[in-house]
């Protein structure tokens, strides 16, 4: 792949990172009221899914930033 590909799917990924974020922020109860429920087990292992799919975004992005680099 050529670098300016490579540099717009680092773009994608890290943006998908971002909104994988957002969408967990929205969309999951806060843990008050999941406590309140009886779901506070599911809301951890929710939040931590989250974090591991946005994290690996970030590392991918970084990958493919890191991958343009030329050896010397």
């Amino acid at each position: 792949m050529n670098r300016p590909a490579v540099l717009l799917a680092a773009l994608v990924t890290f943006g998908l990172a971002v909104v994988v974020f957002l969408l967990g922020q929205n969309l999951i109860l806060s843990l008050p009221v999941a406590t309140e429920r009886g779901a506070g087990v599911p809301w951890y292992i929710t939040w931590a899914m989250v974090w591991v799919t946005a994290i690996c975004g970030l590392v991918l992005a970084t990958f493919f930033i890191r991958s343009t680099a030329r050896k010397k």
